[in-house]
């Protein structure tokens, strides 16, 4: 799975340093919507959106950009 950063206006995926691609292998990966959300905000990249992507499926869901997916707990291990 793999969360990016796509434009809604161009589709293009973020690739680093205020720039989007096209292609999504040149996409930058976060490790979690919490940390795309907090990027977005912090960075202030505008007019994005999250993408969960599942390569193996080939399917990927689009989350609106909100500020209280930066305050997501990471999931918390078994037995805890």
């Amino acid at each position: 799975m793999r969360v990016l950063l796509q434009s809604k206006q161009t589709g293009g995926y973020y690739a680093g340093s205020n720039t989007w691609a096209a292609p999504i292998a040149q996409a930058l990966p976060f490790s979690s919507v919490r940390h795309a959300a907090k990027f977005a905000f912090d960075e202030k990249v505008p007019d994005a959106e999250i993408v969960v992507r599942c390569d193996l499926l080939e399917q990927e869901v689009a989350l609106p950009l909100l500020r209280e997916w930066c305050d997501l707990q990471p999931p918390r291990a078994a037995g805890d």
